[in-house]
């Protein structure tokens, strides 16, 4: 298996799962060669998608978790995977805050993630 694909509990089953938590240091593993970080996105107070919201918006959201390797359906719905997987992201790669509501800091940092993917082979 590639270093960077090292993952939490957490990430594979976010409504069963919470471990290790926000306080496992992935940035230090990272450090060490082994998993897969960006620096998070400072939280900020703004705009942000939660439960309950719906649209593209929702939709982009879900599918760059998707792109990322989380299990989710793409309905365009924030519905509990939703706040699930974006809890589960919050926690391994942006654990300042974890609520579940993708705000500026979450999304940027998902999209950091993504745009720094390391090669597979």
């Amino acid at each position: 298996m590639a270093p960077q694909n090292v993952l939490a509990h957490s990430d594979i089953a976010p409504l069963r799962k919470e471990d290790p938590g926000e306080l496992f240091p992935w940035k230090q593993l990272y450090n060490a060669g082994i998993g897969h970080w960006v620096e998070p996105q400072q939280v900020t107070p703004g705009g942000y998608l939660q439960r309950g919201d719906q649209g593209e918006p929702v939709e982009a959201l879900q599918t760059m978790l998707a792109l990322y390797g989380y299990c989710l359906e793409i309905t365009g719905n924030f519905d509990e995977m939703t706040v699930g997987c974006v809890t589960a992201f919050q926690r391994h790669f942006r654990p300042e805050m974890v609520d579940g509501v993708a705000d500026h800091s979450t999304i940027s940092t998902l999209r950091n993630l993504l745009r720094n993917r390391p090669e597979t082979a």
